[in-house]
């Protein structure tokens, strides 16, 4: 583009000092034509007076005298004195000849006191009749060489010539440095408009200038920025919709978890209830029948066995009815971090958990928590109890507590992590569905997780699992942060 505009501003200036030097030399020309034209005809009126008194065709030489003086001006070439016939006398600049004329003017057609110019190739002749008496006698004609005037003009085409030459120059050098300046902006933006399509949002043009080239550079700006700010708008709102997507999964999966234990819970009570009064009573029959038979008597340990495991069924049905339970709440103001020191002191006096050890991460500022302590510290050890089987009963629990802000709410942390075997990823969909259990020999019923589970529901939390086998398990409840509302009342009616 700058070529382009060099060039063609180039062209426009040479065009118009070609046309003036064109106009100007012929002005120059019209204008020495016109001084040699007014300055032959002074010429003439002067010397035809002096002429008159020695007119005679005897006496040319005298006549040739006379016109001596005039060609002392070097502008004028010849001059020759004429009548009606033929020409009486001439006088001529050395190494000029008069030119021959094939006709005289025309002595009657001349009137006095006026002159006549005619112009030939090379001269141009101012022609004047010579008076005496009041007769037209003679004629006077004077040369002027038009060869000054073809080198004068030749002066002038090659001053302007070198004058054009200049100023071309000059020109050509301000038109570079002038399109070198009005193009480096527009450079410059097509330069960013490659980046801006090549992906590069933050790129922007200097704006330097107040005219066009300026706007443009401004309103790039302004595409650019609106350009970014609404990708960012875009990759903000497919952030959220994704998060809202996965908070949806999580949400329906939580939903088919919740109905899955209600269906369950149902079954379980409905069960437990009936089964109850059987196992009361083979329970108390056993009993009579072991008192009956003695000690002595070798069926005695095959009583024993249906006590035994009668209280077993008792105890799972037990678990059944605490799990199907609503369990009315009686929630407080509770201390999570000592709530955790108490529960695991209780967890280490049994043979279950003795071999911990526990590596606390509590925070200190972390707000008490409206909760039933009764059925945390039943979450509490069960988690405990789960992370003490899965290290056989010995190794480093970490347990921590923090605070966070998820979707402007405050929530209340609470983790629980092991060193153990881990769980199979998939197991992980289905350890707190009841019964489901991945401990071996009969070591649990596979509800205790499942009890949990509704605990923190009812506490209007979330309790989450990773696991990697070999490597151990985290368990995360996540609790809100908020006081009772009678609580906030009696407070705001004290204040």
């Amino acid at each position: 583009m700058g070529r382009r505009l060099a060039v063609g501003m180039s062209t426009m200036l040479l065009a118009v000092l070609a046309m003036s030097t064109v106009f100007f030399v012929r002005a120059e020309q019209r204008e020495m034509e016109d001084i040699l034209r007014e300055k032959g005809k002074t010429a003439v009126n002067i010397t035809s007076p002096r002429i008159a008194g020695h007119i005679s065709p005897e006496d040319p030489q005298g006549i040739a005298t006379e016109l001596a003086p005039v060609l002392e001006d070097l502008d004028f070439d010849y001059a020759y004195v004429f009548d009606r016939t033929h020409v009486l006398a001439s006088a001529s600049d050395p190494g000029i000849e008069v030119p021959a004329h094939a006709a005289l003017p025309d002595l009657d057609s001349l009137r006095p006191g006026h002159s006549i110019v005619s112009t030939t190739d090379n001269y141009m002749e101012v022609i004047t009749p010579i008076m005496q008496g009041g007769q037209q006698i003679a004629g006077l004609g004077l040369g002027v060489s038009l060869e000054l005037l073809a080198r004068q003009g030749q002066r002038i085409r090659l001053r302007l010539l070198l004058v054009t030459a200049g100023l071309m120059t000059t020109a050509l050098a301000c038109i570079y440095w002038w399109t070198r300046k009005t193009v480096r902006p527009l450079r410059e933006l097509t330069r960013s408009a490659e980046r801006l399509s090549e992906g590069d949002l933050s790129v922007r043009v200097p704006v330097t200038r107040a005219d066009e080239v300026g706007t443009l550079a401004a309103t790039f700006n302004h595409l650019a920025s609106s350009l970014e700010h609404t990708l960012q708008e875009k990759d903000r709102v497919l952030s959220e919709t994704n998060r809202l997507y996965r908070n949806l999964k999580v949400a329906r999966a939580r939903l088919n978890q919740a109905e899955r234990l209600s269906a369950l819970g149902m079954l379980a009570a409905g069960v437990s209830h009936e089964l109850n009064n059987p196992l009361g009573i083979i329970l108390s029959t056993a009993g009579n029948l072991r008192e009956a038979l003695g000690q002595t008597n070798p069926l005695a340990e095959d009583v024993a066995i249906i006590e035994d495991e009668t209280q077993r069924c008792r105890r799972i049905i037990q678990g059944l009815l605490n799990f199907a339970a609503s369990g009315e709440s009686h929630p407080v103001e509770v201390d999570v971090n000592s709530l955790l020191r108490e529960t695991f002191a209780l967890a280490v006096r049994g043979e279950r958990a003795r071999g911990l050890d526990a590596e606390w991460a509590l925070d200190a500022q972390l707000p008490k928590l409206w909760v039933d302590p009764r059925q945390m510290q039943q979450v509490f050890l069960n988690l405990l109890m789960n992370a003490a089987d899965a290290m056989e009963g010995r190794g480093i629990i970490r347990i921590q507590t923090a605070e966070s802000i998820d979707g402007g709410r405050r929530r209340a942390l609470v983790q629980f992590g092991d060193h153990g075997c881990g769980i199979d990823a998939a197991d992980l969909d289905h350890i707190f569905d009841p019964f489901y259990t991945t401990k071996k020999g009969g070591a649990g019923f596979g509800l205790g997780l499942a009890v949990s589970y509704g605990i923190i529901a009812a506490h209007g939390g979330e309790i989450r699992v990773a696991s990697e086998v070999g490597r151990g398990s985290v368990f995360s409840i996540i609790l809100p942060v908020r006081r009772d509302a009678a609580l906030v009342e009696a407070a705001d009616q004290v204040g």
